[in-house]
């Protein structure tokens, strides 16, 4: 790091540096004042530590199996404890040990309110009722009061009938100093009034929490639905049988939770109960890891004290929303600062907003990475968040990774102050270029039109050898021999049978019969019709004898033919106008095999086209920069092709380049990854930056399944999986914001396509994610796939046709909509963290989405011509046989 220091000062102009020094300035600050906005005064009347009564479960149990084996010196030790802050106890079964509460807690002086648990098993509801009674016999003394059920009537459990059944049996049962009663909400005791029939207390829970109350209006939340159980019963005492707020956890609605919520609000009710003079039982003694299973991830953290028995807050003083924000701010300062200095260091110089943009993303980057470490430092993580946080964290490290990437092309292509020049002279004795147009199986016509287009060139030494390949047809490559044939000695026809190695191999054996003289080996696609003036404008660039490759951009002649093609075409664009202009800066290009001119020479001395590979033009320019040699791009077209006619055809040329680059990838791994060769950094990270959004695609493919099945999950057993953190689902969302961002702001200004086209980029671009997301799989684990020929000139597919052509995408759009619905269907949708999943998975669905769409609208009949390109009728031509 200190050699990048040095380098940012020494190497860099006063006025760079300064707006590096400026931006990272920015950065720290910002990250400093976010952790520290989160850390403010709560202020909380004192509390003498002394309460009316707290709810009792064990310490020291963390999962639901150490809670049904509960020793009694355990419940000594609690008892022990929670005698110097209360002289009351409320218990919620005798099952698991707990009727030996009464029986120790005599011991210490305290009372104890003694819980029946009633539930749906009515056998074992009797069985609950037999063991109270004898415990509250052997210790009628400690007794105060019976609590028959919790919250059993709102949970559906038994009905208000039921309940009086089992209160008056156990009222007959006990003497009238012990009091009767059964809990419920507040809202339970409003809708079911009559089950107050035989209770000599109404046992009211008020958790204004779970009600989504925000913190400020809970005191008022208490006091108020008091009143209303109060004006209910007006001739019987009113007990709050539950009152307190979670430490830790999720937001519910605007309730959050939070260690400085929680000491507001308990040291705020104690006041007002002792100004009110209520009977109340704090929840609860000790924190219970185990209930966050039941209750979601908040139900853990409702006590006083810790699971170890630890008090979590004090008692009087001021208290701190977030007192750890000096340590967070530290870090976030720090990694910010390495980060940025980092990434701003290597960009080339830019105007102040580029480098403001930059530090901007790295200061998100480093806040989002240190919220989700905060996200899991809670005391007791649940194994299932654990299990979603390493399924999700891959995804979390590479979106902002991509992120990152993705704004430093951004930044890079709208604020540069310095462009790449490449020393460009006309040469004086015009050598011999030999262009080859490779064939299969292609529409006779088509190929006829591209090599009357060659025709045509402006330039006085060039040859054109066109080969075709295993093409069984004779009709198909005859009728290319004659025309050959009829436009002189230029044009040399060759066909051959029995091929291999795919289209470099077949540009191999065309190597093997060009002529000795020709300097310059140019390619071009058979749908393609070249400019006359492409090589005048090319060739110059060849002035610099370290330039290996001169490569022009790909464009097309039927953007107007559809709405389908026309959003292929702007699809197509932004990688050409934006993408490989970027590269070049960094002379980074990536070599495709139309428009490309090679020096023969270089392309011999590095080993020919590889027909390991499907996608060989890459890999050449790839093998010609690790030979130390550079490329020169023009972007500036100089020549037209022909856009595949069906999404099925479109889907089938991406995987083409995906699955190539993965093999290249693989093949490469150690000049790219581990610098093994002549390529420098900015190269290196150029090939690697291209390739992690392909990558991103196919771990989203998987993180999507991974949602779809959790999900499912949810709405199967929702008492058992939670809703992910909401870090997990952001970090996909943000992912999608900066692609989606990105393409908005460079379209309109790079591409010349405004905001329309930049949408229609997009739905194209997304349409291909599915398809991506497969490619880069089968290229991780597979080496070879046969050559994926893109079609030309093909039949529109009917509707039926074209939608089975994407049934696996239409499928899992299916899913995604379901998967929705089931979170809906469960009530979480409360949750923000519930509503942020659902935001979630409509942003996953929408590459599902597109593909269905962009399906439909490729389809005969329903391809629109598009508004902004003027329409053009395409030659009759012959289709491939």
């Amino acid at each position: 790091m200190l050699d990048r220091l040095g380098q940012l000062f020494d190497g860099r102009k006063a006025g760079g540096t300064l707006r590096i020094a400026l931006a990272l300035l920015l950065v720290v600050g910002a990250s400093a004042l976010f952790w520290a906005s989160r850390d403010y005064t709560v202020v909380a009347p004192d509390w003498d530590g002394l309460v009316r009564g707290v709810t009792y479960y064990p310490s020291h149990t963390y999962t639901s199996d150490q809670l049904k084996h509960i020793s009694p010196e355990r419940i000594d030790a609690d008892m022990r404890q929670l005698s110097r802050i209360t002289g009351h106890i409320r218990t919620y079964t005798v099952n698991y040990g707990l009727d030996k509460v009464p029986e120790i807690a005599r011991h210490y002086g305290l009372t104890v309110s003694l819980g029946i648990w009633i539930g749906a098993d009515l056998d074992k509801n009797e069985r609950e009722i037999d063991k109270a009674l004898n415990a509250i016999l052997a210790n009628r003394r400690v007794i105060d009061r019976v609590i028959v059920g919790n919250e059993a009537i709102m949970r559906g459990d038994v009905t208000a009938d039921q309940l009086n059944g089992y209160i008056r049996r156990v009222r007959e049962a006990l003497p009238a100093r012990i009091k009767v009663t059964t809990a419920e909400t507040w809202s339970s005791w409003l809708l079911h009034p009559e089950a107050g029939r035989y209770c000599d207390v109404i046992t009211v829970h008020l958790l204004p929490y779970w009600e989504r109350t925000p913190i400020a209006d809970s005191i008022r939340f208490v006091q108020s639905h008091y009143d209303l159980v109060q004006a209910e019963f007006p001739d019987k005492p009113i007990v709050i049988g539950e009152a307190g707020w979670p430490s830790q956890g999720r937001a519910y609605g605007s309730a959050e939770a939070s260690l400085a919520n929680e000491a507001y609000f308990i040291r705020n009710f104690v006041q007002l109960a002792l100004n009110k003079g209520y009977d109340y039982y704090i929840i609860e003694a000790y924190d219970q890891p185990w209930k966050g299973r039941n209750e979601g991830q908040v139900g853990a953290y409702w006590g006083l004290f810790n699971a170890d028995g630890a008090p979590k807050f004090p008692f009087a003083g001021l208290l701190r929303s977030f007192p750890e924000w000096r340590t967070y701010t530290l870090f976030a300062a720090v990694f910010s600062l390495l980060l940025g200095l980092l990434i701003l260091s290597q960009m080339p110089r830019l105007k102040q907003p580029g480098y403001f943009v930059m530090g901007s993303l790295v200061a998100l980057v480093t806040t989002g990475i240190l919220l989700l470490i905060d996200a899991t430092t809670l005391n007791y993580v649940d194994p299932a968040d654990i299990a979603m946080i390493l399924a999700m964290s891959p995804l979390v490290f590479l979106a902002s990774t991509v992120i990152l990437t993705e704004g430093i092309e951004l930044a890079s292509s709208l604020w540069r102050v310095e462009k790449r020049l490449v020393r460009a002279e006309i040469p004086q004795d015009p050598p011999l270029v030999s262009v080859h147009v490779p064939c299969y199986n292609e529409p006779p016509a088509m190929v006829i039109a591209t090599l009357d287009a060659l025709a045509r060139l402006d330039y006085e030494n060039f040859e054109v050898v066109v080969l075709d390949n295993n093409t069984p047809d004779e009709e198909t490559w005859k009728p290319l021999e004659a025309h050959c044939a009829a436009l002189g000695p230029r044009f040399r026809f060759f066909h051959f049978d029995h091929v291999r190695g795919f289209k470099a191999g077949a540009l191999n054996i065309a190597l093997d019969v060009t002529n000795r003289a020709a300097k310059y080996v140019a390619v071009i696609d058979s749908d393609y019709k070249v400019d006359p003036n492409w090589l005048r404008l090319a060739l110059p660039f060849f002035a610099d004898e370290r330039i290996a490759l001169v490569q022009g951009p790909q464009d097309y002649s039927d953007a107007g033919a559809s709405l389908f093609k026309a959003m292929c075409y702007e699809e197509y664009r932004g990688f050409f106008q934006i993408g490989m202009v970027e590269r070049n800066e960094h002379d980074a290009i990536i070599q495709h095999g139309t428009m490309t001119i090679v020096r023969r020479d270089r392309l011999e001395e590095v080993g020919r086209w590889s027909t390991w590979c499907i996608t060989e033009d890459t890999e050449l320019g790839l093998r010609l920069f690790e030979a130390g040699y550079g490329a020169a791009y023009i972007p500036q077209s100089m020549g037209k092709g022909v856009i595949p006619d069906t999404l099925k055809a479109f889907q089938s040329q991406r995987y083409r380049w995906v699955y190539g680059a993965m093999q290249i990838m693989k093949r490469h791994a150690r000049a790219v990854f581990l610098g093994g060769s002549k390529l420098d950094l900015a190269q290196r990270y150029q090939f690697v930056s291209g390739w992690l959004p392909w990558f991103s695609d196919g771990l989203g493919m998987v993180v999507t399944f991974i949602a779809l099945i959790w999900t499912f999950a949810m709405w199967w057993a929702p008492r058992w999986v939670m809703v992910p953190m909401p870090l997990l689902s952001a970090a996909a969302l943000a992912l999608f914001a900066a692609k989606m961002l990105k393409t908005l702001l460079l379209y309109p200004q790079k591409v010349g396509s405004g905001v329309r086209g930049a949408v229609m980029a997009s739905v194209a671009g997304l349409s291909l994610t599915h398809t991506v997301g497969k490619a880069v799989w089968a290229g991780v684990f597979t080496s070879r796939t046969p050559f994926l020929r893109t079609p030309k000139c093909a039949d529109e597919a009917m509707l039926s046709q074209a939608l089975r052509g994407v049934w696996q995408e239409t499928t899992l759009f299916g899913f995604c909509l379901l998967a929705i619905i089931s979170v809906l269907a469960t009530g979480r949708y409360e949750d923000p963290a519930a509503l942020l999943w659902i935001v979630m998975l409509a942003v996953q669905s929408l590459p599902y989405a597109a593909t269905v769409a962009t399906a439909a609208v490729s389809a005969r009949g329903l391809a629109k011509a598009a508004p902004t390109q003027p329409a053009q009728q395409p030659p009759t031509l012959v289709k491939a046989a």
